[in-house]
């Protein structure tokens, strides 16, 4: 009998995190949706820390970086060119220039957005 009550507390603990699990994945995807519009990707880094999403529209990508956390837009830009991921903690922004300037070089229009700066560090 002991045994049964233990399961069913353990499957109960269980549905309830699945169930939070979903929750916080459809108030960040409302979250997206406000920000920047319906049909936008998103995509954690692999610690589940930050989100990266992003929607393209003509030309333009616009994009929102998450800190999932708090849910907190840290950064929020649009831009022509690219946003990927560039490892775990940054994100690579390629801009595509408009007028390619004399002397300039590729690394010109690269900024990579280090998310360590984002982080809240608990005392």
């Amino acid at each position: 009998m002991r045994f049964l009550s233990l399961l069913f507390i353990a499957a109960l603990f269980c549905c309830k995190a699945a169930n939070n699990a979903s929750s916080d994945q459809a108030t960040l995807e409302k979250l997206v949706e406000t920000e920047i519009g319906a049909n936008a990707t998103i995509e954690k880094n692999n610690s589940s820390t930050f989100a990266l999403a992003s929607r393209t529209d003509n030309r333009f990508i616009e994009y929102i970086i998450i800190r999932l956390s708090d849910l907190k837009i840290v950064v929020k830009d649009k831009i022509q060119g690219s946003v990927t991921w560039s490892g775990d903690m940054a994100i690579k922004v390629m801009k595509t220039p408009g007028m390619v300037k004399m002397n300039s070089r590729p690394d010109d229009n690269v900024k990579i957005i280090n998310l360590e700066n984002y982080l809240i560090h608990n005392r």
